[in-house]
């Protein structure tokens, strides 16, 4: 049913009929609600009597009588123009022919005029219009009094007769002015709603009135209800009554007719989609900007500020020709320049985000070059085709690191099965009896070599294990007081070999952190052992425990046996050994350990190199605070 009647031109024809019909009705209605109400029909004293209406009658029939009655009856020797007046006015005021009663005191009190016969009144005014006394030389006051009921058909009459109707229809006139104005926004909704389809048809069918761009069509009805209020305006003086009446229905008619085709013009539009494609506005502004995006961008910018120059140099010289409204117009115009301006602006600043954010290694992060415009689409779509680029290059990075990995785990844990076989017979050879010097020398050879490539294969794994993360991590509460200690205890012997004084500066109370232990001891056991491996005998060995803010940091400090010809980044690569000569033990892997293993459990790992002076730095965050710290000395 609903479908059939939204295709229907004879239900569209009786819809907007019927739309005029109840909007009319309604608007009708609150213009008579709000009079109604001002009037204060809706309060329980209601009264004709006490109206603005019934007063301002009452005083123009006051004022008539005090300057022309009153006048004409004071003459002595009237003329015949006056007696005839006189007349006119005694027939006008006789208690037959009026609702208004009046009597004209003197100063003293005396009637000098009246029509009063002690009629009965709805309400009495006493009105001293001449109070000096300057129009007849005394003060005349005007008594005047309203004939209740009113009957005769004089100025009250009408309004009365009115305010009875109003007054009785008080509040079926709101329940009218409800269901008009339900109605015809009903009306509407089924215009809006049935705008665009036909009968027949699938979809949304625009007719030759919605293919004329908008803003025109608009423009054109904006120009017609203007003509029509100037047309109206010029002749409500100037013709007759019915005359004016006709022509204003007539427009009106033309006018609602217009707008609401322009609605479902609009409505039609809507459902169709991108319904500003056809207007004259989006027509000349996509040519401008076809013509700008392919000109240069200097040269865009050069055009766009002479244009800018101009237009403000054009309002300048208006100014000093006109008023403040060209002031207000240049206002607005470099309002709208800088607000074009903030958005360009905020259009360059979402493309530093996203160059930020790729920058950082953020390969994830896409500019959505959809909201962007001009050439910083263009640069956002070439730095989107920027981080596609890196972002493969990272993944081939990456796939490349596992690779080495997996071949370093694979080949380490080859090695092992042949490796401990070697270790084994090694060991048995160890245990027979062999008198041969050359041959037991050679068993030790063996043996040291094997236990160095079993510890090399060891840490290979370790190290692939530690840069890949593919630990697992158990992290508690640590006394790293406590912990310094029991690490330096279990050194303690290879330091005395080495020749070195060890020198511990901690706090006194417990310091706290949250470390996995048994991946602290690798961090610590690799520290110590390339400490006694590379340090200068007879020298000290520092280690510090201090609580900045909230981190605890602990530095051990040594003096390199052999010159430190290399950087800290180069002593933390994989295989790099202090000892550029290789004539020490170790497989260069320990220090490239010890830092994976404690950015794996939220740490820092620091390292320092001052001439001789190797000294590093472990970073974890603090859970308590203890200021108090002793000195000790082993």
């Amino acid at each position: 049913m609903m479908r059939n009647l939204q295709s229907s031109i004879a239900a569209k024809i009786a819809a907007f009929l019927l739309f005029l019909l109840f909007l009319a009705a309604a608007l009708g209605g609150i213009v008579s609600i709000l009079y109604v109400a001002d009037e204060g029909y809706y309060s329980g004293t209601y009264s004709f009597f006490s109206s603005r209406k019934c007063s301002s009658i009452t005083y123009s029939y006051s004022a008539a009588v005090f300057y022309d009655y009153l006048s004409l009856s004071l003459k002595q020797n009237p003329s015949a123009e006056d007696s005839f007046n006189l007349k006119q006015y005694q027939t006008e005021f006789a208690k037959e022919n009026t609702n208004f009663f009046f009597t004209v005191t003197d100063e003293s009190g005396k009637v000098i005029l009246t029509n009063y016969a002690e009629q009965d009144f709805g309400t009495q005014k006493t009105y001293n219009i001449d109070p000096d006394g300057t129009q007849y030389g005394k003060a005349y006051i005007v008594n005047a009094y309203v004939k209740d009921p009113i009957t005769a058909k004089d100025d009250y009459y009408a309004p009365y007769q009115l305010s009875l109707t109003l007054y009785s229809m008080r509040y079926s006139t709101i329940a009218i002015t409800v269901l008009s104005a339900i109605l015809s926004v009903l009306l509407f909704a089924f215009l809006m709603y049935s705008a665009g389809h036909r009968k027949g048809r699938e979809g949304i069918v625009l007719n030759a009135a919605d293919r004329i761009p908008f803003d025109l069509y608009a423009f054109g009805i904006s120009v017609a209800g203007i003509c029509s209020f100037f047309i109206c305006s010029n002749i409500w003086n100037r013709a007759d009554g019915i005359v004016v009446a006709i022509i204003t229905c007539t427009l009106a008619v033309i006018l609602s007719f217009l707008s609401i085709t322009l609605c479902m013009t609009f409505s039609a539009r809507v459902k169709a989609g991108k319904w500003w494609h056809n207007t004259v506005i989006y027509i000349v502004l996509k040519g401008i900007i076809c013509l700008l995006l392919n000109l240069p961008l200097l040269l865009k910018t050069i055009l766009i500020f002479a244009s800018y120059i101009l237009i403000n140099g054009f309002l300048v010289i208006l100014l000093m020709h006109s008023g403040a409204e060209i002031l207000l117009l240049g206002f607005l115009f470099n309002m709208a320049v800088l607000s074009g301006l903030c958005f360009i602006v905020l259009q360059l600043n979402r493309l530093k985000l996203g160059g930020e954010k790729i920058a950082a290694g953020d390969y994830s992060c896409k500019i959505d070059a959809e909201k962007l415009f001009w050439d910083i689409k263009k640069h956002a779509e070439t730095l989107n085709n920027i981080r596609l680029g890196m972002s493969k290059a990272v993944e081939e990075r990456l796939k490349s690191e596992r690779l080495k990995t997996e071949l370093i785990t694979n080949v380490s844990h080859d090695i092992k099965t042949p490796l401990t076989s070697i270790v084994s017979y090694v060991d048995l050879l160890k245990r027979e009896s062999i008198k041969n010097e050359n041959a037991l020398k050679y068993i030790d050879v063996l043996d040291r070599q094997s236990a160095k490539l079993k510890k090399l294969t060891e840490d290979l794994v370790e190290a692939s294990k530690a840069s890949t993360g593919n630990i697992s991590v158990k992290c508690g509460r640590m006394d790293v007081v406590e912990f310094l200690n029991q690490s330096v205890g279990e050194y303690a012997e290879h330091f005395a070999a080495g020749q070195l004084e060890v020198v511990v500066h901690t706090p006194q109370d417990e310091t706290a952190i949250m470390a996995d232990g048994r991946l602290m001891w690798r961090v610590f056991d690799n520290l110590l052992d390339n400490i006694c491996k590379y340090s200068l005998p007879n020298t000290r060995v520092y280690f510090d425990i201090e609580n900045i803010g909230g981190a605890v940091i602990i530095t051990l400090k040594n003096i390199s046996r052999v010159p430190l010809n290399i950087t800290a980044d180069e002593l933390l690569e994989r295989f790099m050994r202090g000892d550029n000569a290789r004539t020490t033990e170790g497989s260069g892997l320990g220090l490239s350990i010890a830092k994976s293993l404690t950015e794996l459990q939220m740490g820092s790992f620091d390292l320092f190199v001052d001439g001789d002076l190797f000294k590093v730095h472990v970073k974890f965050k603090r859970l308590e605070n203890h200021k108090v710290s002793t000195l000790s000395r082993t």
